[in-house]
């Protein structure tokens, strides 16, 4: 973009935008809070899942780590840390685990379209549960569809890492009357992709249209019910299971180097909030597992991918 289009351009935004409180804290953290934060903090200063030691990964998407304490049983696990994550949404830290990489030894099973798009040829299989097991009554991929895509994977691949990622306790909230923004796998992007009006859960509680105890609640019983499918799925699966998540979310909290209060998951943060993550082990008799090489997701299937993730309702 030259210098006249470039000033035309921010003229127009200023002149379109002025007055919108909003779209200032927008530019506000796009300009100074994210780079600082990723300057200060680099992404790559995490964890690297796959330098760990496990053989079944559980992701479960969006999850706070202080929801993970208060919310799971501490007496199911044989070790419990925090740890930091990559990045603050899927599709960051989805990046700088696993893209440009070769993981011939890992099965990954995903409920998150972010994986195909980030990183759709850097395991042994990509099994992607949102294709293929959608509800349309709850807007989302339920959990027992993830367990079965797993065992199934599994059993077809005993010789392998498994990577098993959850929506859950992302929203939509299953069973929460309340329906927030949702997503569908089919829905194609454009200026009709969601109303104006439409509002994630934690922009709800930043507007005031929602209180903040209530989404909690609901985001807890998102956990709860996806806890109970992995409790099943580590019972039948041999070797060592970690449960961890890909990123947190903030609900108020303050960024810094500017007192701005934060929500959702935006990329490139490193609040707490977001990038400190739960790292739940339960112990098993380690299986062997080979490399057998990798398998791409095609050009064609990564533009649909990143469609649809438009349709999800990230910018």
């Amino acid at each position: 973009m030259n210098a006249r289009r470039l000033v035309r351009y921010a003229v127009d935004e200023l002149a379109t935008h002025y007055d919108d409180g909003q779209w200032w804290k927008d530019r506000l953290v796009q300009r100074i809070v994210r780079p600082f934060q990723t300057r200060v903090h680099p992404g790559d200063g995490g964890i690297g899942v796959m330098d760990e030691e496990w053989d079944t990964l559980v992701v479960l998407d969006a999850c706070r780590a202080d929801l993970f304490e208060t919310v799971a049983d501490a007496d199911a696990f044989d070790d419990y840390r925090r740890v930091t994550s990559r990045g603050s949404m899927t599709a960051e830290w989805v990046r700088r685990n696993f893209a440009d990489e070769s993981f011939g030894d890992t099965v990954y099973v995903s409920a998150n379209p972010h994986v195909s798009l980030a990183a759709g040829d850097s395991f042994h299989e990509l099994v992607e549960v949102w294709r293929t097991a959608f509800d349309e009554d709850e807007q989302t991929v339920l959990p027992e569809a993830v367990v079965d895509a797993t065992l199934a994977a599994h059993e077809r691949h005993p010789d392998k890492r498994l990577i098993c990622h959850f929506m859950q306790p992302h929203y939509p909230f299953v069973g929460y009357e309340r329906r927030f923004t949702g997503w569908h796998p089919d829905r194609i992007a454009g200026p009709e992709r969601r109303s104006p009006d439409a509002e994630d859960p934690w922009q709800a509680i930043e507007r005031g249209t929602a209180d903040r105890d209530e989404v909690w609640a609901a985001y807890a019983e998102n956990l709860e019910l996806v806890l109970e499918h992995t409790a099943d799925l580590a019972a039948e699966l041999d070797g060592r299971t970690v449960l961890t998540t890909d990123h947190g979310n903030a609900i108020g909290e303050r960024a810094w180097p500017l007192p701005l209060r934060l929500y959702g998951h935006p990329e490139g943060l490193r609040l707490p909030a977001l990038v400190r993550v739960p790292w739940a082990t339960i112990d098993g008799e380690r299986r062997t597992v080979v490399d057998e090489g990798t398998h791409s997701v095609s050009a064609a299937e990564g533009d649909d991918v990143e469609r649809r993730l438009r349709a999800l309702g990230y910018r």
